[in-house]
């Protein structure tokens, strides 16, 4: 300070800091936070430290509300406390800053809220800073989230019927009467949001929270449980999550709006409006809801996991009797083709717990006619085409066929592929299907087009396997 014709003045450079910090307040109440940050750079730059400068150089970073800035700003605060660590205006901007943090993912920001909330009530308890402080949440005990406080106003703005817009009025006049009141702000910013018509559903969350969330838990409950009930595809058990469209809704209007709110108050802290209620604790009944929608959410989630889980380990289980006759063609047995199948089958690799069996089906007119050859076990945690690459792989020495197509597997369900070969211009023709259940091939040395062969693979397939407890398919 200097003296000049018996007053105190500040020098050239401090004027201009003044001047300085005053443009930056400025840009920061109307919102442009990138150009509040350059001017109270510009001004540090200029001018050296002091403490308005840092204040909006926090503020401006905070008011961004995204991770990189909340860093930025908390170094700002710092650095301003560093040089003047008992100013009032930087230490409960600070402890707001600190107190708005997430006490889960940012322990350090909140206990350094706390710290520098004590240390303002410690230096001037009966000051604006430490009252308006002392408003969020007594020093030294639990401080309320900035969000319960704002959904207790905005509720409490909207009790009654009132219409939202005449709410988001009287809102913007209390908060205009008291500029300086942070809670006002908020709640004129968020009334103002909440007013508009796409707004529907945070209105209804706003309103009427616990009902909200009692509804939504039901709801999502019946479609996560209802589409494993009804066989329905997993992706349609996870749309439960769109009962919480409004619940997100109303997060992102009630953080924007506090935004708002940050830039549109001034740097400086004076009186608060008086009579400020505090937020009551919920309710026995709140309470009440409150758990059992978390109940019925927890217990829904796990249950459609659950059920879905259960489904997809099962597998319909089979018992396997190979027909005596087929198409009037008798089982045969202790011939030399009989033989070399029974060889055939217990050379071939099958999945563990995989019972196997086989049949050939002939007549000396008609000589060779059916091979039949499969396996029957829990196959829900197999490739179906790795499968059926290693069964069609045994008849690899006959070269690639000359025709493939997939059919219809039929009322046992799965899938089946069917192939022709042509060896020394004989032909081989075969199906091949597979379930969670089983596994087998159909072939016969004989020319079969599209619908004949998979038709009597699944005649003698379905005459072989016998459902004893049927799962999926």
């Amino acid at each position: 300070m200097q003296e000049k014709d018996g007053q105190f003045v500040l020098p050239v450079d401090g004027q201009s800091a003044q001047l300085a910090i005053g443009r930056a307040q400025a840009l920061l109440r109307a919102g442009e936070f990138k150009a509040a940050r350059t001017q109270a750079q510009d001004g540090l730059d200029a001018f050296g430290p002091y403490p308005g400068l840092y204040l909006v150089l926090g503020r401006a970073h905070a008011g961004e509300d995204e991770d990189d800035h909340d860093k930025q700003a908390e170094r700002a605060f710092r650095m301003g406390l560093v040089t003047f660590p008992d100013d009032l205006d930087l230490l409960a901007a600070y402890a707001e800053f600190g107190l708005a943090g997430d006490a889960l993912d940012e322990p350090g920001r909140v206990s350094r809220g706390r710290a520098a909330a004590a240390r303002v009530e410690e230096l001037a308890p009966d000051s604006p800073q430490a009252r308006e402080l002392y408003r969020a949440g007594e020093t030294g005990t639990k401080w309320p989230e900035p969000a319960t406080v704002q959904r207790y106003d905005a509720r409490s703005a909207l009790s009654g019927g009132v219409d939202v817009r005449t709410a988001a009025e009287h809102a913007e006049q209390a908060a205009a009467a008291w500029p300086y009141d942070r809670r006002l702000a908020v709640r004129a910013e968020t009334l103002v949001g909440l007013a508009r018509p796409s707004a529907l559903l945070a209105r209804i969350v706003v309103r009427t929270p616990y009902t909200y969330a009692l509804l939504a838990a039901l709801l999502g409950a019946a479609i996560a449980l209802g589409a494993p009930a009804l066989h329905l595809p997993a992706p349609l058990a996870y749309s439960a999550v769109l009962v919480l469209l409004p619940a997100l809704q109303q997060q992102y209007l009630l953080r924007r709006a506090r935004v708002r709110a940050r830039a549109r108050l001034p740097v400086d802290y004076r009186e608060p409006a008086p009579g400020a209620p505090d937020v009551p604790s919920a309710t026995r009944r709140e309470r009440w809801i409150g758990a059992v929608a978390v109940l019925v959410a927890f217990g829904s989630v796990t249950g459609s996991v659950g059920w879905y889980a259960a489904r997809a380990a099962e597998y319909p289980r089979y018992e396997a009797s190979v027909p005596e006759s087929f198409l009037g063609l008798p089982l045969h047995t202790g011939d030399e083709v009989s033989a070399a199948m029974e060889e055939r089958v217990a050379g071939t690799p099958l999945p563990p717990g995989a019972r196997s069996f086989s049949g050939v089906y002939s007549s000396k007119e008609k000589g060779v006619a059916f091979l039949l050859f499969g396996a029957t076990g829990d196959l829900h945690s197999e490739d179906p085409a790795e499968l059926i690459t290693a069964m069609r792989s045994g008849f690899s020495a006959l070269g690639e066929p000359e025709d493939f197509w997939k059919a219809d597997p039929g009322s046992l369900g799965g899938r089946m592929e069917c192939m022709r070969y042509r060896l020394d211009q004989r032909p081989l023709s075969l199906c091949i299907w597979i379930d969670k259940g089983s596994l087998g091939i159909v072939a016969t040395p004989a020319v079969a087009d599209h619908v004949s062969l998979p038709h009597l693979t699944r005649e003698l397939r379905e005459a072989t396997l016998h459902p004893t407890d049927r799962g999926t398919a």
